[in-house]
């Protein structure tokens, strides 16, 4: 593509986007209940929280009505509700081959470091809650430096008739006031010898034509070729949309109940704060100077008393405004977490009167997640989008992971070689328990069952207190597999004297059936190779343990060196006598030993 062409497409992009600024920009305000915020400003934006709204007809005198942003509160919740799904992408093979399966261990491996190292649960929560505020969140998986981040969604622009048809080919991502120290070297460099502090530094992705564009203030810099069949982008929506990249958000649902709740609210407040709290009746023609009492917070009326009635002074404590317009006002907020699909509960950390069991607790809890189980799915996917959005866009020459002396080095062209024999799956990444004693219990529990074996607990304990000694058992797991791939690619059958041989040909087995599984013809020589390894496992094992029978053996003679010399226990104890030790008995009628009986009592000697 030509720099005009390029330019042409961004300019395409950004002028079809219709409204939607104006509505991110009111949704921004409700949200932080500030008049006046802004999207625009990066170098200097507006304080939130500093500016709060004035409804109209609201009295100049009076003070601001208080805050009650159910908006706010609903979008919070569910925040704290999603942040709460912690997501662990699983990768699992499908009919590969050993060098498959070890491709997917150590991918599993880089994503679990990576996902921890970068935090993306809480890039997902805050991309979820743009899409609550907004109606989208997106999330930014940077092809060259690896970096996953959140991404504004008004700052992101794409057809939306691509979205519409689920297939996206062109994305440009402009970031206003950028600062120019954060620049890309590359991109830095033409800038340096700039007086700039801030741009509006622009990407423009196009898998189509296989370009990748740098724009500067909306003018062209560069280009360099793109060769992913992916976008780097992940986009979310807290409603799917219908037609085109547009739909509505928690603060499209709310917005005009929270208008009605702020009038009920202001005028709550203007009929307090104006109403007297206290009315005193004065009747005229009494003795009581009306001058003389305190109308600090009340109020003063004379009237003219009925003849033979009337006391010298009457007090009033009418109420400031009618009881409709508080239950007017509860309606309208259990009404707005009921159009949410939260409880009023949640959103306060209570839980209802008379529910302390567990059970009822996690029934309750099941109702009320139903309802916004569309966002849930959704939240859990985009971890497996963010994954395999990763293994597409990466530098398939770049290492995984730092090259480490007891890491086995391995590429990202690596993984997308294997990734067609892959499935990428998800699971709860808290299924366990954090507590120690709890974990450990769980543990042994699937170890009985069977679901794990009994040499892994150790692996999924994962307590930093205990990381050294933790990480002595993983060793052994490591060696072992370590044994294990080396015989199949090199046909390496030695054995070191150091490797639990056990937990070997535990491990032989678990390879032979996972390639027996994968039911592929290349995977018999594999299965062969490990038979011989496994007998040869077993050969060294019962060798070691007939070496340590003669060891033991040997110890044993070494203890009993504390009885005399040539006296058995037996001679020692029970006054026994060997029968070998007995002279030669004529009348036995041969000139040797009788071997009846190994041992004889000394009462019976003369007998024998």
């Amino acid at each position: 593509m030509t720099k005009n062409n390029i330019l042409n497409a961004i300019s395409e992009l950004k002028n079809i986007q219709g409204g939607r600024i104006s509505k991110y920009r009111r949704n921004y305000r409700y949200y932080n209940y500030t008049i006046g915020a802004s999207l625009e400003n990066m170098k200097d934006p507006t304080v939130v929280g500093y500016n709060n709204y004035r409804e109209f007809g609201e009295e100049e005198d009076t003070t601001l009505s208080p805050q009650l942003n159910v908006i706010a509160s609903c979008i919070d919740t569910l925040t704290s509700k999603i942040a709460q799904s912690k997501v662990r992408p699983f990768f699992n093979t499908l009919n590969g081959t050993f060098a498959d399966i070890q491709a997917v261990k150590q991918a599993q491996q880089f994503f679990d470091v990576m996902f921890d190292m970068q935090n993306v649960n809480k890039t997902v929560s805050e991309a979820f809650r743009d899409a609550c505020i907004f109606d989208t969140g997106v999330i930014y998986v940077d092809d060259e430096s690896g970096i996953i981040s959140k991404a504004l969604p008004f700052q992101v622009y794409a057809r939306p008739a691509e979205v519409a048809y689920n297939k996206l080919t062109r994305v440009f991502y402009e970031r206003k006031d950028f600062p120019t120290t954060l620049l890309p070297e590359k991109i830095y460099n033409k800038f340096k010898n700039k007086t700039l502090d801030y741009i509006d530094f622009g990407i423009y992705y196009d898998i189509k034509n296989k370009v990748k564009a740098y724009t500067a203030n909306g003018s062209f810099v560069c280009q360099q070729e793109y060769n992913h069949e992916y976008l780097p982008f992940v986009f979310m929506y807290y409603k799917n949309p219908i037609v085109g990249n547009s739909s509505t958000s928690v603060v499209d649902i709310l917005y005009t109940i929270q208008q009605e709740i702020n009038v009920i609210m202001s005028k709550i407040k203007d009929a307090s704060q104006l109403n007297p709290a206290l009315t005193f009746l004065v009747p005229e023609g009494s003795n009581l100077k009306a001058q003389k009492l305190n109308n600090r917070v009340g109020n003063i009326i004379t009237y003219k008393p009925q003849v033979n009635g009337g006391l010298p002074v009457t007090s009033s404590t009418p109420a400031f405004i009618d009881n409709q317009y508080s239950t007017l006002l509860n309606d309208l907020i259990q009404k707005s977490y009921e159009l949410v699909g939260i409880s009023q509960l949640s959103a306060m950390s209570k839980k209802p009167t008379g529910l302390d069991s567990g059970i009822a607790l996690s029934t309750m809890e099941n109702v009320e997640s139903d309802r916004f189980e569309t966002q849930v799915t959704q939240v859990i996917r985009t971890y497996v989008d963010i994954a395999k959005t990763c293994i597409n866009v990466f530098d398939e020459n770049a290492e995984i992971l730092p090259l480490l002396n007891n890491r086995v080095p391995i590429k990202w062209k690596d993984i997308i070689k294997e990734s067609n024999n892959m499935s990428i799956q998800y699971s709860a990444a808290d299924s366990l328990s954090k507590d120690p004693s709890t974990k450990l219990q769980q543990l042994q529990q699937l170890a009985q069952a069977g679901v794990i074996p009994l040499a892994r607990i150790s692996q999924l304990m994962e307590i930093p207190d205990l990381e050294m000694g933790y990480s002595l058992s993983n060793n052994a797991i490591d060696a072992v597999m370590e044994i294990i791939k080396e015989c199949i690619e090199e046909g390496n059958f030695d054995i070191p004297e150091y490797i639990p041989f056990d937990l070997l040909k535990e491990e032989i087995i678990n390879t032979q059936l996972s390639l027996r599984a994968a039911n592929k013809d290349g995977n018999k020589e594999d299965i062969i190779k490990l038979s011989k390894l496994y007998e040869k496992a077993e050969d060294l094992a019962m060798q070691w343990q007939l070496e340590a029978e003669q060891d033991n053996i040997n110890m044993q003679n070494e203890n009993n060196t504390n009885l005399p010399y040539n006296k058995n226990i037996l001679e020692k104890e029970a006054a026994m006598t060997k029968v070998n030790d007995i002279e030669t008995m004529p009348e036995a009628g041969r000139g040797e030993t009788q071997d009846n009986a190994a041992w004889i009592n000394n009462n019976d000697f003369d007998r024998a």
